[in-house]
């Protein structure tokens, strides 16, 4: 199993184990020929109209830029002694050096207002070191994959060997009859489509081995290669991993050749007096009225996509409407780089509803800039093939109240080759808006892809003509958006249909 592509450096394809599942043979027709172009070079542009000249100012080339400072930003955390667990994590110092970033370039386009809101943050779970390993048949496999999900229970000091079980899907039927009792349980989970949402986690098979008395649990992410993936919080309280699919399938292959052994150690610490921060900047209009523009901050690993993507999006908006004169901002712009959500330190969001009637009352707009670009990839055989194009987007536009802002967004989305699926959300889809769409006229396109919230998602996987026509969008909307008046998109809060899918 691997996966394919035409730039990412063949150590980065498949990530070194000690014992890799062995692949069948295939046919040849399955096997990707050598690339015949540099895949960036190669991404479909979609061609400006005359009348949108002016968006031509927003240049995905230069986008791409600021979302490679980002993930370079995560690499140096990753460097600086943190080889496990690393990224832009709230309250670490990679969240100060991005909230720094992104101070600099609001003063650099001549923002005002420009400041960092502080928070503290309660005691954070923070992982200090892991291991995991698997013996049998004479055979030891580190498994190199093996990542805690965020929040889930250590081991103590001396760690923990227990007798490995594979339990297929993890469904009723896989435990039926099967002793748990005190074990290590390992089950093949699903990605829908990436490791965010999998069948792990959504059939309940992570808790069902906890409440049948396993002593650990491993998800094997079923996507092919050796991806480290890291979950959200499962809800369980043993000691819970994720796992890439060829460490998976080796310690399967262990313990179908016999009795297998798994040791597992994880050290994980509550971190105090950690802090985060909003990093707030303005363009003053004609008018208090207000667009508000929001991108969070945070992400693991590398994050290209969640969220470096979105956050070049706002802060290409933020320099995009500098250079606009402000008798032509008919409203106020407002931008907020928030602390984010991937962990226990959503700080922003927690504020930003508190006081969503005082920083909301005259909000014409709210644009969450979240995933705004991804490569289109296909699972097709045993490889993620990936395409000269961006993928298309879950997305939201105020809902049915709003006519006006839909119509609006529709176009601008239309107009710059923005791919959305066929039909809205009936909320905004997930993120930083989730809380808030109910109160303020939204929009928000998303992409949720193969490698979201893994150690793949790099800066490679963002290509800058998606980056390129989301925030021309964006901007076009602004714009559109500017021709109403408040009456045409403010309305009452309202109460979700279904629960919103927040995160």
């Amino acid at each position: 199993m691997r996966i394919t592509s035409s730039f990412l450096l063949p150590a980065a394809l498949v990530l070194a184990s000690s014992a890799l599942a062995q692949n069948a043979p295939r046919p040849g027709a399955q096997i990707p020929a050598p690339a015949l172009y540099k895949l960036d070079d190669a991404f479909l542009e979609w061609p400006l109209q005359a009348q949108d000249k002016a968006y031509g100012a927003i240049e995905g080339k230069r986008l791409n830029g600021y979302v490679a400072d980002l993930t370079a930003i995560s690499r140096k955390y990753r460097d600086q002694g943190h080889p496990q667990f690393w990224g832009r994590i709230i309250g670490t110092s990679a969240d100060s050096d991005t909230a720094q970033w992104m101070l600099d370039k609001f003063k650099q386009f001549g923002l005002a207002d420009v400041h960092i809101q502080s928070f503290d943050l309660p005691d954070q779970w923070m992982p200090q070191s892991w291991d995991v390993s698997a013996t049998g048949g004479g055979k030891t496999i580190h498994a190199i994959t093996a990542q805690p999900a965020y929040q889930t229970k250590g081991t103590p000091a001396e760690g923990l060997d227990l007798e490995a079980v594979y339990l297929g899907t993890g469904s009723a039927t896989d435990f039926a009859g099967r002793d748990v009792k005190g074990k290590a349980v390992f089950i093949f989970s699903m990605p829908l489509p990436g490791s965010w949402r999998n069948t792990g986690v959504l059939e309940g098979g992570l808790r069902m081995a906890e409440e049948r008395g396993a002593a650990a649990v491993f998800n094997i992410v079923a996507l092919p290669g050796n991806i480290r993936t890291q979950l959200y919080p499962t809800r369980t309280n043993i000691p819970t991993f994720s796992m890439g699919m060829d460490d998976g399938y080796a310690i399967r292959d262990l313990i179908g050749k016999g009795s297998a052994r798994v040791k597992i150690k994880l050290d994980i610490k509550m971190t105090p007096g950690m802090k985060t921060g909003t990093v707030w900047g303005t363009l003053p209009g004609v008018t208090d009225e207000t667009i508000n523009i929001i991108a969070h901050r945070d992400g693991w690993f590398e994050s290209g996509s969640d969220n470096a993507s979105g956050v070049a999006t706002m802060v290409g908006l933020a320099e995009y409407f500098a250079k606009v004169p402000k008798a032509q901002r008919r409203r106020t712009i407002v931008f907020a780089g928030t602390s984010g959500h991937h962990n226990g330190g959503n700080a922003s969001g927690t504020w930003l509803l508190d006081h969503k009637d005082e920083v909301f009352a005259k909000s014409a707009l709210l644009i969450n800039c979240e995933h705004t670009a991804t490569i289109q990839t296909y699972l097709f055989g045993e490889d993620i093939r990936m395409a000269n194009t961006s993928t298309a987007m879950l997305w939201y536009a105020g809902g049915p109240s709003r006519p006006k802002l839909q119509a609006i967004a529709v176009k601008a989305f239309h107009d710059f080759g923005v791919a959305t699926y066929a039909n809205p959300e009936q909320a905004a889809p997930g993120g930083e808006m989730s809380r808030l769409w109910q109160h303020v006229p939204g929009v928000q396109a998303s992409d949720y892809n193969h490698f979201f919230h893994s150690d793949q998602e790099t800066a490679e996987t963002v290509p800058w003509t998606g980056l390129q026509a989301i925030t021309r969008a964006y901007a076009k909307i602004m714009v559109g958006v500017n021709t109403l008046d408040l009456k045409d998109v403010q309305r009452p809060s309202e109460v979700p249909a279904t629960p919103s899918p927040g995160r």
